[in-house]
């Protein structure tokens, strides 16, 4: 078999938000309670890796050294946020909504065990094989709190912040030149 060596432009954003968009349309599609859950899960978890990444693909732009660059992530944002003629952006509803969808992933991976009290609806027979299974079926809070609704408001949200960008940043030492980077859309160059 033959080989070629191939450059790329690697954007993870962009692979990211594709699992994201994938996982909202298969959430659509599947019938079953458990294969929604996991789409929504799976979006929600990719949207936020997709969001974090296109301000990555962005920032490293501004900062050289930005992935070498240490600080929590808001310090980080409200720098690269200001670079990008977004100062007061933290404040913005777009970014309320970001920091729910972090935050969301952020208890997907870190949750930790506690005792929580569900309300469950039945048909009058508690012990029914479908209460039971209704009952067994309960997830932790925050696989609970994944939704279409929440999927499809962060799905948006990632497109809003990725125009906002591009309609406010200019690139460096080029002060009449927009962004015009589409890290969620766009692949990145192939050269062979």
């Amino acid at each position: 078999m033959n080989s070629v060596t191939v450059d790329v432009n690697s954007r993870a954003a962009y692979d990211c938000f594709k699992i994201a968009t994938a996982s909202l349309e298969l959430s659509r599609r599947a019938s079953e309670e458990w294969e929604i859950s996991h789409h929504h899960v799976t979006g929600i978890t990719f949207s936020a890796f997709a969001i974090e990444a296109m301000i990555n693909h962005y920032a490293i732009i501004y900062f050289p050294d930005w992935n070498d660059k240490r600080g929590s992530r808001k310090y980080l944002h409200k720098e690269f946020f200001k670079v990008v003629n977004l100062p007061n952006y933290l404040g913005s509803k777009e970014y309320q909504l970001a920091s729910k969808c972090f935050y969301l992933r952020d208890r997907f991976a870190h949750g930790k065990s506690l005792n929580e009290s569900v309300d469950v609806s039945h048909d009058g027979d508690r012990s029914s094989t479908e209460t039971f299974n209704k009952i067994m079926s309960i997830c932790s809070e925050p696989f609970r709190a994944a939704s279409f609704e929440v999927l499809n408001s962060f799905v948006v949200l990632a497109r809003k912040i990725e125009q906002d960008i591009e309609t406010n940043g200019f690139y460096p030492n080029q002060s009449n030149e927009n962004l015009c980077e589409g890290p969620l859309g766009v692949t990145g160059i192939r050269v062979w």
